[in-house]
């Protein structure tokens, strides 16, 4: 790849992408752009390489190993985006995310550090490289939405404050991560779980949390944008692919198909005048509290 092409070349990064959803997105990225570069994002180097040959390893596609709860496993990524591919990006995709059925600290941690800190790792390590007219689409879910309306008063106050930081927005999540190590109920400190009709599953509060804490991210990265980095029109996007029948959840009977929760998210990237940093779902803009 000569560096003129590399150059012009538009660049795409899909995180969690060997397999479900993000494999689908890419599918639909290679048709979709020929002369342009896919990455396919995979924590795994063998299990890429299998998702490369499942999709008949198309030439504008390429195996890139990245784990996003790991920093140094982002840092070197965006290395090998510098020193391989042109050093430039043009649309980044998190859609990496994991659902852990335990309701320990460490089950806490670890949906943490994949569906929010993975997020904000990657935006935060890849966005001075991004280009002028980029997106960032934040996979997310509408169990966010159901999360923050069951969250107390004071909580959903403060998610929803305009002037939040990400750093404040970190600390609001401190409460949560002290009731559990202590074996208290998070509701004590304001997070409770989303009811359903057979229990109060704390596994889907981490998740839940994790992904209003996407929500609410993509709003404050959208905000600041101009004062960190130089790129212009740069639009930002949390996006809900909908409940999709994907390893995620055991191939849920009544989920829909891994391709339209593609399509979902690739409203995000190609619609025009999209206003930043909003919430979606197929193109329609979604409240970031379920009514």
């Amino acid at each position: 790849m000569s560096s003129k092409q590399q150059s012009h070349q538009r660049v795409f990064v899909v995180t969690g992408a060997n397999k479900g959803i993000g494999y689908e997105v890419v599918k639909k990225l290679s048709t979709n752009h020929p002369n342009d570069l896919i990455l396919l994002g995979s924590r795994d180097q063998k299990r890429g390489e299998e998702a490369l040959v499942q999709l008949g390893s198309p030439t504008n596609v390429k195996v890139f190993v990245l784990d996003t709860s790991s920093k140094k496993s982002i840092e070197q990524a965006k290395e090998e985006l510098q020193n391989k591919y042109g050093g430039h990006l043009d649309v980044l995709i998190n859609n990496a995310g994991i659902v852990i059925n335990d309701s320990s600290l460490k089950a806490l941690k670890d949906t943490f550090d994949t569906n929010f800190y993975g997020v904000k790792y990657m935006n935060d390590t890849m966005s001075p490289i991004l280009r002028d007219n980029g997106r960032i689409v934040n996979v997310s879910s509408g169990i966010a939405a159901m999360t923050m309306k069951e969250c107390s008063q004071d909580l959903k106050t403060k998610f929803l404050d305009p002037n939040l930081t990400d750093s404040q927005l970190e600390q609001l999540f401190a409460g949560l991560f002290k009731a559990v190590e202590e074996g208290k109920d998070p509701a004590t400190v304001g997070f409770n779980p989303v009811k359903r009709s057979v229990s109060d599953d704390y596994f889907l509060l981490y998740y839940g949390t994790s992904k209003l804490g996407v929500n609410t991210l993509t709003r404050i990265e959208a905000r600041d944008w101009e004062k960190k980095y130089s790129a212009k029109n740069v639009i930002i996007s949390a996006v809900c692919p909908g409940f999709c029948a994907t390893d995620i959840n055991g191939n849920a009977q009544g989920g829909r198909s891994a391709e339209l929760g593609a399509d979902s998210i690739l409203h995000a990237v190609y619609t025009e005048n999209l206003e930043n940093g909003q919430f979606w779902r197929d193109g329609s803009q979604l409240p970031l509290e379920s009514k």
